[in-house]
């Protein structure tokens, strides 16, 4: 899913759907943290309100400083929160920045475009630039602690020194950790008289009957039997029939290609089964049966390929859900309906999974600008953050206004009597309230909380279109490796800088020389070996030493 896509999702469903925030965490809770009388939430009127300079990240057009969940905050913890405000696509640029200069605020209020990484948080720990929050948590974090032992991976946030120096968002985006999906157009299956795909085999001939066939009825042949785009890839899905691939789902700047077998780390892109899928890709690509823009066009030019003339255009599209190559104003995306992961030729059928044991950074954290008074303001602020209470008004708005408690009639997305009910507002109604703050911080959302949420139980209506992405992600539940790869790792901060320039070299080989094996600019049988060649000059033994090492550090945490 596109940045921009997800937020403009989080501002418009910002009553209750749970479309935005795709981080990607699997912990149960049950959702009892929610002590909100406790000593360390209550504000001293004696005393003068403690300043509390603020990075968040959010909607530019908001002023969050008149914000009324903000002003909430001043008064229940006594504090004068100064926020600036950055959007979701120069955030981390900024952030960056501030720390460049040593200009940076006293707590960071982040959301998934930019999270501190594990890496950066050991590295500006060590530093002493973020401060570690053990003893403020135990002292004036009843409901941090709470949820640490109601959510076993919250412990991953620990670095290996023991100091936790920033805290997590739980938001157990079910759909999202199922990022790698292919929607198929079921009205063509119809006209060509197929069912489902269920293996390789099946999914080629489906993909030459789409080709050959005027399924739009406009007189040309112009249909496209599979399209991607850059951020939602083709050969990442397909690959998962031959070995697991994981890079559709977290390939920003992150380790790819790599599966973990009894603990160790294993590289896939220089593996025989990874060569055998990319034959496979290539010879769907050599046959017209995948659109060549797929490789190198970006969301909007996505959107206009599948939405061409107001007519179906193509048969397969690769994306989270269907508003990622499709308006939802557009009746046109009904039409599609998830494939479950394919089978190949050796019994192969996994899929891409991004819902891992381990958090994938830190949204929160103090910085050592803050004095005393501020680090115990900030904590509490964030002690509140993560309580059921906190975590709905901050994200989800004003009760009455934004959602309501569920009636006998609500239904949650496991048909059960919901906990909650959203008030679907209009994006400019939403921001007129200017009542919340998105997703930002360290909330908690768990699997169970967002699944208590009402759902229209009509998959076709434009509001059970989170229960229709809830129902695809089952096809695919069950078809994750059983062991994860690690969704966040200390690297060591000595081999920090090392290991990002390996990471960002051998993504960008794999990346390239796919795209060029695919489209024939490669030949399998004459430049294959010089690519596995390659990875000895990248380094990859060493890569993978440095990620092997992070891994042990991980698991003894």
């Amino acid at each position: 899913m596109k940045k921009t896509m997800i937020w403009g999702l989080s501002i418009l469903l910002l009553a209750g759907t749970v479309l935005a925030g795709c981080s990607t965490n699997n912990a149960g809770s049950n959702n009892n943290a929610g002590s909100t009388n406790n000593p360390s939430a209550s504000a001293d009127a004696n005393k003068s309100p403690v300043a509390l300079k603020a990075f968040m990240i959010g909607d530019p057009e908001l002023d969050m400083n008149a914000n009324k969940f903000t002003q909430e905050m001043n008064e229940k913890l006594n504090v004068k929160l100064n926020i600036q405000i950055n959007s979701n696509e120069t955030a981390k640029e900024k952030r960056q920045l501030a720390l460049t200069s040593g200009d940076y605020p006293d707590i960071f209020l982040l959301n998934w475009s930019d999270v501190i990484t594990p890496s950066e948080l050991m590295k500006l720990g060590s530093q002493g630039v973020l401060l570690p929050l053990n003893e403020l948590i135990d002292k004036y974090g009843p409901n941090i602690k709470k949820r640490m032992e109601e959510i076993p991976n919250y412990k991953s946030i620990t670095a290996p020194d023991g100091n936790i120096y920033g805290l997590p968002a739980i938001n157990e985006c079910y759909h999202c950790s199922f990022g790698s999906k292919m929607w198929v157009n079921t009205e063509w299956l119809k006209k060509v008289g197929m069912e489902m795909p269920k293996t390789t085999e099946d999914f080629k001939k489906m993909l030459v009957a789409f080709k050959e066939t005027d399924l739009n009825g406009n007189g040309k042949k112009d249909e496209i039997p599979l399209s991607g785009a850059v951020g939602n890839p083709v050969a990442s899905v397909l690959m998962n029939a031959f070995i697991n691939d994981d890079s559709g789902t977290h390939c920003n700047n992150a380790p790819c290609y790599f599966i973990s077998k009894d603990g160790k780390a294993e590289f896939t892109a220089n593996k025989p089964e990874f060569k055998a899928g990319l034959e496979y890709i290539a010879s769907l690509y050599a046959e017209g049966l995948i659109d060549p823009g797929a490789f190198s066009q970006n969301g909007p030019a996505y959107k206009q390929v599948v939405n061409r003339d107001g007519i179906a255009t193509t048969g397969v599209a690769i994306g989270l859900h269907p508003y990622v190559f499709f308006d939802p104003n557009n009746p046109i995306h009904l039409q599609y309906e998830a494939i479950p992961p394919l089978k190949g030729p050796s019994g192969v059928q996994t899929t891409g999974y991004g819902g891992g044991k381990n958090l994938g950074g830190a949204n929160f954290a103090i910085s050592n600008k803050a004095n005393k008074e501020q680090q115990i303001a900030a904590i509490k602020l964030a002690d509140y953050l993560v309580t059921d209470e906190g975590t709905i008004r901050a994200t989800h708005g004003e009760k009455g206004v934004n959602w309501t408690e569920g009636t006998a009639s609500d239904l949650d997305l496991n048909g059960k009597p919901a906990k909650y009910k959203p008030i679907v507002l209009p994006l400019g109604e939403t921001r007129k309230h200017n009542n919340a703050w998105s997703e930002v911080g360290p909330f908690v959302k768990t699997k169970d909380f967002r699944a208590s949420w009402a759902a229209d139980q009509d998959i076709k209506a434009k509001a059970g279109y989170e229960l229709r992405l809830f129902k695809a992600t089952q096809l695919y539940d069950g078809f994750q490796p059983k062991e994860s790869f690690p969704g966040n790792m200390f690297i060591d901060p000595a081999a920090v800088e090392e290991y990002t320039m390996l990471l960002t070299n051998i993504n960008k080989y794999v990346d390239e020389n796919k795209v060029k094996f695919i489209t024939g600019n490669k030949k399998f049988a004459s430049d294959w070996d010089a690519y596995i060649e390659g990875f000895n000059k990248l380094k990859l033994d060493r890569y993978l030493e440095i990620t092997q090492k992070a891994m042990d550090s991980t698991k003894k945490k």
